[in-house]
């Protein structure tokens, strides 16, 4: 693993601070993912009773807010952080070779023209990537919790077609 980030990151480039600084955004937007989910779940699963003294009753005739109304927004988080991740670690990795021994002119002048814009892209796309990867699984997961944990009585037909009607 450490021979394939000294392979992709610029030459004598402190990779380990990058990578602590992305995994901790990465975490951050995570967790904030999963708590925003989880309130707005937790508020629409208990517009579905009534209070009756310190009892809760299922009130059959109410229904569940769409799975897409819950979701909102959760999920743009990760993907603003795996653009931001990507533009600004690319940004750092060129203007890494421009800074203290110039090392540009070296690399500009290496047999493979394209060894410049992998060290400096190659990385930030996998940051992207995972991220990406991470926000459709996330996506998976809200729904099963959703449909799991949600009366059926209470549930709207067509839960995943109004996700996708959202991309059409």
């Amino acid at each position: 693993m450490r021979s394939f980030l000294e392979r992709n990151f610029p030459p004598g480039y402190d990779y380990r601070n990058e990578i602590k600084t992305v995994a901790a955004a990465f975490i951050g937007g995570f967790i904030i993912s999963v708590i925003g989910f989880c309130l707005e779940f937790s508020a629409g699963k208990q517009s579905l009773y009534i209070r009756a003294g310190i009892d809760l009753i299922l009130d059959e005739s109410r229904v569940m807010p769409d799975f897409i109304h819950i979701l909102g927004g959760k999920l743009n988080i990760l993907f603003i952080l795996a653009a931001l991740i990507f533009i600004s670690a690319s940004a750092v990795h060129y203007a890494y070779y421009h800074s203290g021994s110039k090392s540009i002119y070296l690399m500009r002048r290496l047999p493979n023209r394209f060894e410049l814009h992998r060290r400096s892209l190659l990385i930030p796309f996998i940051y992207a990537l995972i991220t990406i990867l991470s926000a459709l699984i996330l996506l998976l997961v809200y729904y099963a919790a959703y449909m799991s944990l949600t009366p059926d009585v209470c549930l709207a037909p067509d839960q995943w077609r109004k996700v996708w009607r959202v991309f059409e």
